[in-house]
């Protein structure tokens, strides 16, 4: 049983931070889309900490919010968090999506954890069935197989014991739609800088050319929504 997603605590602590720029961008889409009912319930699909569903109730009038997390300490420290800061807050295991009610669920959020997951169809039929009628699912992913830093990075997730998959955007859309789900694409961010420091990092760049194509180009935003 894994206590954490990094071997080392620092980088564990370090996590949050380094996905702050990426978080923010993504909440900035979700209120820069034409919702005709805001969000009252949001979950998040590996939810680790709990770190942006806090983001999600500071910036949204959420009621219910889950999350589903596979570490337990992780799991643990998410709740300690957020309790009392909603009327419902659950976090779950990854059998915990049997327990999310049937439409229930008008905002999801899912950020660089489709890598591994091993059956992208089964994703996309569970998103399906908890997505309201006018529900709406953010799923980020840069670790796919058209990122060329992408066959760097797995073999040092897999050296931390993660299994990992090398999915094909395209794959995903097509996933998606074949789970009656309408899917859209954009990258995540645009612009804006990139704070790095190669000393402290465990994803290297080659260079900064490709740093700025991961995050500019190849960092993708999916959204997944009822036709």
């Amino acid at each position: 049983m894994r206590s954490r997603f990094f071997h080392s605590p620092e980088d564990e602590e370090h996590l949050e931070a380094s996905n702050e720029v990426f978080w923010n961008c993504l909440l900035q889409h979700v209120h820069e889309d034409d919702w005709l009912q805001p969000p009252v319930t949001a979950l998040d699909v590996g939810c680790h900490r709990g770190g942006l569903l806090l983001r999600l109730l500071r910036s949204l009038q959420l009621r219910c919010i889950y999350g589903i997390e596979p570490i337990a300490a992780a799991r643990e420290r998410a709740s300690s968090r957020l309790s009392g800061l909603a009327p419902t807050v659950e976090l779950l295991d990854t059998s915990g999506w049997e327990r999310l009610p049937d439409g229930g669920i008008d905002l999801v959020t899912c950020h660089e954890v489709l890598y591994l997951e091993p059956d992208v169809g089964g994703f996309m039929a569970r998103l399906q069935r908890v997505l309201s009628p006018e529900g709406r699912a953010y799923v980020v992913l840069g670790c796919h197989a058209e990122n060329p830093v992408w066959p760097q990075w797995s073999p040092v997730l897999e050296a931390m014991g993660h299994r990992v998959y090398s999915h094909r955007p395209m794959d995903i859309l097509a996933a998606a739609g074949a789970h009656g789900l309408l899917p859209s694409v954009r990258p995540l961010r645009t612009s804006g800088w990139i704070t790095h420091d190669p000393r402290l990092s465990t994803f290297s760049f080659p260079s900064v050319a490709d740093m700025m194509n991961h995050h500019f180009k190849h960092k993708l935003l999916f959204r997944f929504m009822r036709p």
